[in-house]
């Protein structure tokens, strides 16, 4: 597995954990991550540091 692989799947596991899967949506048509009222570029989750999960140090 990728560097940038493992990191997304870290920040989309906090992101589920953290605030439900209800609360968290992937909308592949629009690349967005979908989190609560707002959205975020689905890249996003691959930048280290998008959640405590891949922070440094973490």
């Amino acid at each position: 597995m990728t560097e940038e692989t493992i990191t997304a799947l870290k920040n989309y596991d906090w992101l589920v954990r953290n605030k439900g899967l209800d609360e968290v949506e992937l909308h592949w048509d629009s690349d967005s991550l979908i989190s609560g009222e707002g959205g975020y570029e689905i890249s996003l989750l691959t930048d280290p540091g998008f959640t405590p999960a891949t922070r440094q140090g973490s």
